[in-house]
C-alpha cells in the first residue's frame, strides 16, 4: 500500500475549522480520524514510523489542561469511534467506544433506567476516552464513583500501533504492567483508548439537594463532618464562596449536599442533614466551573481533612468551589501574579496547585502540575517502555514527559 492510500485509510486530512485551532500556540499540520480500532492502530503505526508527535483528541473540552507540548505534528481524533456496543442491563455493565460522548451514553442507558455515575464538565462534548484519559472525576468524588472505580476494562492502541486489552472480558497486559491503573489519568501519554467496559448504576428513585450558609469556610467543617457520617451520606457535596454563590443564585458561603437513591433512604438522610431544600440546585454550573473563562483556573489538592482550611486561605481571590470529600479546591482569578501566593498557601496545608488553565507564556516557565512527585522516575520508565519515541502527547504530562 502506498503512502497516499494509507493516509486515506487512516482518515488523514488537513486541519479544518471544526478542529481545535492550537494548543498553547502550537498547531498540527495533519489530522487523523480513524473509523475503527484497526485504522487507529495503523494511524499510530504511521506516526511512530515517521516520528510524528500526536495528541489524541476526543471532545476537545480539556485540551487546555497540561503542559505546553514539546512538539505537535498531528491530532488523532476519536470522533468516528463512537457508539454503545454491548449494554447488559442485568449485569449493570456496558461496552462503549471511546469517541462516544457522555451525554449520548447516558441517554442510551436511561432507556434501561440506568446511568454511568460521572458528572464531568460539558457532557455533550466530553467523550468517554477523554474522561478516562485525564481521570476526570467531575462532581462525584466519593470512592465508587470516580473514573478509575467504574472502569472494568478497556481496549487501546499503543504508540507503535500495538493493540492491547486490559481487564473486562479479555485480559492481555503488556510487559507485566497493570494497564488499568496506568491508563486512567495518564493524559493521552501512554495509549489511545478505543473501547471501555464500564460499571453502571440504577437511576435513583429520588434526588434532593440541601444548602446551608456560613460566614466562613471553617464554620462549615462541623456540618460537613456530620453529613459524611450519615448512614446515607450525600452523593455530591460542594462549598462555594460568596463570589461563586452570587453567580449560582445563592448567597454567601454555601455548602451544598445532594442525596440520591431510594426514596426512603433519601428522605431519612435529608431529615437528619438539616438545611434548606434547593428546588433548582446549580450543579450543572458547579460541574462546569473548571471551564470558566478566567485567565487562571487553579486546582488546589490537599488531604480531604484540609480542604476547608485551604478554601479559607484562598478566600481573598475570585470565585471558588471546594469539594470537601476529595481535598480539591478550584479557584478563578484574572491575576497571574496571585499564583505564587496560592502555591505557598497550599504548601502550608501539605498540598499542591495544578494550573488547569493559564496563559501560554506562564506555562512555558513552569510545570503546570507543580513539583515533580515521588515515583516520577518510575513513571518516566513506564513512558519510555510504552512510548520509546515519545510521540504521544510529548511534554504534556507531569514532569513534562
Amino acid at each position: 500500500m502506498d503512502l497516499k492510500d494509507l493516509l486515506g485509510e487512516v482518515g488523514a486530512r488537513p486541519p479544518s475549522s471544526d478542529d481545535p485551532r492550537v494548543i498553547d500556540g502550537l498547531s498540527p499540520s495533519l489530522v487523523l480520524e480513524p473509523k475503527d480500532d484497526e485504522t487507529c492502530a495503523r494511524a499510530l503505526a504511521l506516526c511512530h514510523e515517521e516520528d510524528m508527535a500526536v495528541v489524541p483528541v476526543g471532545g476537545a473540552t480539556r485540551l487546555e489542561l497540561g503542559n505546553v507540548p514539546s512538539r505537535l505534528d498531528a491530532y488523532l481524533k476519536t470522533s468516528r469511534l463512537e457508539g454503545v456496543e454491548d449494554h447488559i442491563p442485568e449485569d449493570l455493565t456496558v461496552a462503549v467506544r471511546a469517541g462516544t460522548t457522555l451525554e449520548a451514553l447516558q441517554q442510551e442507558l436511561a432507556r434501561a433506567n440506568q446511568f454511568l455515575p460521572l458528572e464531568v464538565p460539558n457532557p455533550s462534548r466530553a467523550t468517554i476516552g477523554g474522561i478516562l484519559a485525564i481521570g476526570e472525576p467531575g462532581l462525584r468524588r466519593r470512592p465508587g464513583a470516580r473514573a478509575r472505580d467504574l472502569l472494568l476494562g478497556f481496549e487501546a492502541v499503543l504508540a507503535d500501533g500495538t493493540r492491547v486489552k486490559a481487564g473486562g472480558r479479555v485480559v492481555k497486559n503488556v510487559a507485566g504492567y497493570e494497564l488499568m491503573k496506568l491508563f486512567v489519568g495518564s493524559s493521552g501519554t501512554l495509549a489511545v483508548l478505543t473501547r471501555a467496559f464500564l460499571r453502571l448504576r440504577a437511576l435513583p428513585e429520588e434526588t434532593v439537594t440541601v444548602a446551608r450558609g456560613f460566614r466562613r469556610p471553617l464554620e462549615a467543617e462541623r456540618a460537613w463532618s456530620a453529613l459524611r457520617e450519615l448512614p446515607h451520606p450525600p452523593e455530591m457535596a460542594a462549598l462555594v464562596n460568596p463570589s461563586a454563590a452570587d453567580a449560582f443564585g445563592l448567597e454567601g458561603w454555601t455548602l451544598l449536599a445532594r442525596f440520591e437513591g431510594l426514596s426512603e433512604e433519601v428522605r431519612g438522610a435529608v431529615s437528619r442533614a438539616g438545611g434548606e431544600r434547593v428546588s433548582s440546585p446549580p450543579w450543572d454550573a458547579i460541574r462546569d466551573f473548571p471551564l470558566g473563562a478566567s485567565a487562571l483556573v487553579l486546582r488546589g489538592q490537599v488531604t480531604p481533612a484540609r480542604t476547608l482550611h485551604l478554601a479559607e486561605s484562598w478566600q481573598d481571590g475570585g470565585p471558588l468551589v471546594a469539594y470537601p470529600d476529595a481535598g480539591i479546591v478550584y479557584s478563578h482569578t484574572r491575576d497571574p501574579d496571585t499564583l505564587a501566593d496560592r502555591q505557598e498557601r497550599a504548601a502550608a496545608h501539605g498540598g499542591v496547585v495544578v494550573l488547569e488553565r493559564a496563559p501560554s507564556e506562564l506555562k512555558n516557565d513552569l510545570d503546570v502540575f507543580g513539583e515533580t512527585p515521588g515515583g516520577f522516575e518510575l513513571m518516566k520508565k513506564i513512558k519510555d517502555k510504552l512510548d520509546p519515541k515519545g510521540i504521544l502527547s510529548p511534554g504534556r504530562f507531569v514532569g513534562r514527559i
